[in-house]
């Protein structure tokens, strides 16, 4: 096999930390998600396939995403002897994930115990072409012996979530040729889910049939292996769920989802295999051909970048509003499949510059959840909208209430952020305006984002409170992103937050296309001039230059947060849960998010003063911290400490940074990873329509390339060292741009203008 070091992740030994790479080389496609395991079982195999938004909960458990059948199931004898790498000897292994096919392959030489050398290939896909369908590829090739040799492949319900079982077992069967099908129902919410897997071989059969057990299916067949002669079994396998007929508006019934599946197989049959494979192939193409970021540089980079890529590609929706990306996309069950911040703040702004009409998907899922919002507020005594901290199907709250054990009391630690972590409201509005200042889509805003913007702000304007004396609102026991301060009050991020927050909900409020949302709502002019009094007078804690990362934060004391950062699990292991959370160290950016999300809004003296003072202080236990620091250190022109905050956003995942990758992908540090390359090396912003470009490249790249939707403008930026090149490829209108202190206009008649630049301080 060849590989591309910039383009393929390679896998050199299986069983040095098989979690961690299930996890890397998981395919998806935004609607069926499945993990890298092995087709072969193993021990420490944890098989994973997930449908985005078909949640389950267990009795006394939190609602998760379940884990469907095992559709990669193949059981392999050759000569009598099973195929496992754990015998014999492994001659030759390389696995491959190819970022720009979308494939994962599997090559193996493997010597039984008996001596007989046979050579396998695998490959899988997960389409997106067409996001029922995925596909496997065994090839297996006798390379000293001729014998027999069975396969048996298998769709395996006797999977769990770590040993919760969420489906029950509805009915097995088989259909046309070599075709088998397991229906399954969730035990709680009663989704149907139907699995259709149908078989080709190339090589003579011997003989075939089927069998069925517990939760399970299998097809089989036996073929005498000849020497140097591959037998090839292809495996197309198809997924439908009841929620597909929602969608449509289709009447439920078992008859109906079992007719989709097996009529959507029957027809991937018909173009089979490779012809399936190749129109997947084609529609990676296309994708690549927008979101592609090409550096010049060393190929870890590279390809860091391209993981990010094309892992927040497959997490994504790219037709369903109702769902939203995970915290782990479908990677794994960490956090159980659900919604937080991570998706508005860290993976958001990749799809809103570059795949706008993916990012509005992920606001409409805010608007269709609003019912779990309005009931959430209503719930804890507040008016208008109250978003959860963890969101599922609904937009209840569904973060569960314990975590992990506390070193110094041996009890579990209370998990107190979906009581108090309530500036994900505040997020949501802050993308959307975000949204707004890219696009310009106002009609978007009338129809859906205005109604989520405006209940969140009468949710704000019941929540704070009145402060006599000081003539100020504050708002009392929150948590900000720190999750190490629980319960502070005047948290700086969730404050600020709130005041951007009720002036756009002011704004949107006063323009005519939004008047419907006053009769339903009972919206007044009063209540608009009461959230623009609460908004210049919320009080946001500060001395000097420093904003105060909550009410007495410079009252704490001190912890050498440097001596324990680089190892993860150390300082828990040292101080108490009750030590770390009253003293001065820090999970995650905080106020330095502050800086990344208002980047005008401070000087250039506050943003240091702020840096300098926060960034000794902060573990980064959490992997949405790293990338944040990158861009802000690019902003300050501490261009080394950019690239190796970078550097570390890159190894969270690639080289299991924080040690549990394991158990899912961290899409926000992916998203945060395309952010520190366009926000903050390149130095891209758009603001109220005007993209604006100040560069910081690292020494180590002599230029970048991308690609940024500016309202229905698609432009191509190149950035060198020297100069910044661009080119209007595709739509309407003008843009302004402003690189340096010069300002441009573009349009798709101009052509490509390139400009020599000298970095302005911000």
């Amino acid at each position: 096999m060849t590989f591309d070091p910039r383009w393929d992740l390679v896998e050199s030994d299986l069983f040095e930390n098989m979690g961690h790479y299930e996890s890397l080389f998981a395919l998806a496609n935004g609607y069926l998600g499945t993990r890298g395991a092995t087709e072969e079982d193993y021990r420490e195999r944890t098989p994973g396939t997930y449908l985005a938004g078909l949640f389950d909960a267990a009795p006394r458990e939190v609602t998760e995403l379940p884990n469907l059948p095992d559709w990669l199931r193949l059981e392999i004898t050759l000569c009598g002897e099973r195929f496992d790498l754990r015998q014999g000897d492994v001659l030759e292994y390389h696995r491959v994930l190819r970022l720009k096919e979308g494939v994962l392959e599997r090559f193996v030489v493997w010597k039984s115990p008996l001596g007989r050398i046979t050579r396998l290939r695998f490959s899988r896909f997960v389409s997106i072409a067409n996001h029922h369908l995925a596909g496997l590829r065994c090839e297996i090739v006798p390379e000293n012996y001729s014998g027999p040799i069975r396969v048996v492949s298998r769709l395996d319900g006797q999977v769990t979530n770590s040993g919760t079982q969420h489906l029950a077992p509805v009915e097995a069967s088989t259909f046309a040729e070599r075709g088998i099908y397991l229906i399954s129902e969730t035990y709680e919410q009663k989704h149907l889910v139907v699995q259709g897997a149908s078989h080709h071989i190339q090589g003579q059969i011997e003989s075939e049939g089927y069998a069925n057990g517990p939760r399970r299916i299998d097809y089989w067949l036996e073929s005498q292996g000849q020497e140097g002669r591959a037998l090839i079994l292809d495996k197309l396998v198809t997924t439908f769920s009841s929620r597909d007929l929602e969608l449509q508006g289709s009447p439920l019934s078992q008859e109906l989802v079992l007719d989709y599946a097996v009529r959507d197989n029957l027809q991937a049959q018909q173009v089979g295999f490779q012809g399936s494979l190749a129109e997947h192939v084609q529609a990676w193409e296309q994708r690549w051909e927008k979101a592609d970021l090409a550096i010049s540089g060393p190929d870890f980079d590279q390809l860091a970048l391209r993981f990010a890529l094309f892992h927040l590609m497959q997490m994504a929706s790219w037709h369903d509003h109702r769902v939203s990306v995970a915290a782990k996309g479908l990677s794994g069950e960490g956090y159980r499949g659900h919604v937080f911040w991570d998706t508005e703040i860290f993976i958001f702004p990749f799809f809103l510059h570059v795949f706008p009409e993916v990012a509005q998907l992920q606001l409409r899922y805010r608007h269709h959840t609003l019912p779990g919002a309005l009931r959430k507020a209503a719930e804890n005594g507040y008016q208008g909208a109250m978003f959860p901290w963890e969101s599922a199907d609904t937009g209840d709250e569904t973060t569960p209430t314990v975590g992990a054990i506390d070193f110094e009391t041996k009890k579990p630690i209370p998990i107190l952020s979906g009581r108090y972590q309530q500036h994900i409201t505040a997020d949501i509005a802050y993308a959307i305006s975000r949204y707004l200042q890219v696009t310009g889509d106002r009609e978007f805003l009338a129809q859906y984002g205005a109604e989520v913007v405006l209940l969140g702000a009468r949710f704000w304007a019941s929540r704070v409170e009145y402060n006599q004396t000081n003539d100020c609102y504050e708002i009392k026991a929150v948590m900000g992103p720190d999750e190490y301060k629980e319960k502070v009050d005047n948290n700086s991020y969730t404050n600020l937050l709130v005041q951007h927050h009720l002036r756009f909900a002011r704004e949107l409020l006063a323009r005519p296309e939004h008047k419907q949302l006053w009769d339903k709502w009972g919206f007044s002019q009063e209540e608009g001039k009461k959230w623009g009094e609460i908004a210049n007078k919320i009080f946001l804690p500060r001395q000097g230059y420093l904003l105060e990362q909550f009410d007495g934060f410079f009252e704490l004391p001190e912890i050498d947060v440097l001596k324990y950062r680089e190892h993860p699990g150390e300082l828990q292991k040292v101080y108490s849960w009750r030590e770390i959370t009253q003293s001065q160290v820090l999970k995650q950016a905080d106020v330095v998010m502050l800086l990344h999300l208002f980047p005008d809004a401070f000087s250039p003296a506050e943003k240091e003063a702020n840096w300098a003072f926060y960034e000794p202080k902060t573990m980064h236990d959490s992997s949405l911290s790293a990338a944040i620091h990158s861009v802000v250190a690019s902003d300050l022109g501490l261009e080394d400490q950019a690239y190796t905050y970078f550097q570390k956003a890159c190894r969270i995942d690639l080289s299991d940074g924080l040690k549990n990758s394991a158990h899912g992908l961290h899409a926000a540090s992916l998203g945060g990873l395309w952010q520190a390359a366009v926000h903050g090396f390149a130095g891209i912003r758009v603001q109220e329509g005007m993209l604006h470009i100040n560069p910081r490249l690292p020494g180590a790249w002599s230029d970048l390339r991308c690609k940024v939707q500016v309202g229905e403008a698609l432009l191509d930026v190149v950035i060198t060292h020297e100069d910044v090149t661009l080119t209007v490829l595709e739509g309407r209108g003008r843009v302004t741009v402003q690189i340096g202190a010069h300002t441009f206009t573009l349009d798709q008649a101009a052509g490509s203008l390139s400009v020599r630049y000298e970095h302005v301080d911000s």
